[in-house]
């Protein structure tokens, strides 16, 4: 049935769009994060929510700084992935500390750098760690 209805959807399922691939990176990625959350003690808990609120207050003062600012840029300044700041922007917005006001249509990335991220990993500029604190 599913190959029926990818068949029906023309051109979108010819651009490499794999619905049920997507479902199990989704299953994967909620299952890693259960099985990480139910070993962590209170303790870590609390110092991953202090990491947040640092990290966060970080992103506020680059963007009072800048009056804007572009994820990429926010990454680089505070040494993180350009993911993990979109995770802080989705929060702080969600907060009503932050307002969103463009959203535009990328270049899909090159082919290397989609199985690196389906196989967990990130290109390596952006695979940095830090506080940025």
């Amino acid at each position: 049935m599913m190959m029926g209805m990818m068949g029906k959807m023309g051109p979108m399922a010819g651009a490499g769009f794999n619905p049920s691939e997507m479902c199990r990176q989704m299953t994967s990625s909620v299952t890693k994060a259960a099985e990480m959350g139910s070993y962590a003690t209170p303790e870590v808990r609390a110092l991953f929510e202090d990491w947040v609120t640092e990290a966060e207050k970080d992103v506020l003062n680059f963007i009072k700084a800048n009056k804007q600012a572009a994820p990429s840029a926010i990454a680089d300044q505070l040494k993180i992935s350009e993911n993990s700041v979109i995770f802080f922007i989705s929060r702080l917005a969600q907060q009503q500390k932050i307002r969103i006001t463009g959203i535009e249509i990328c270049d899909p990335p090159p082919e290397n750098e989609i199985q690196k991220q389906s196989l967990g990993t990130e290109p390596e500029q952006n695979n940095q760690s830090g506080g940025g604190g």
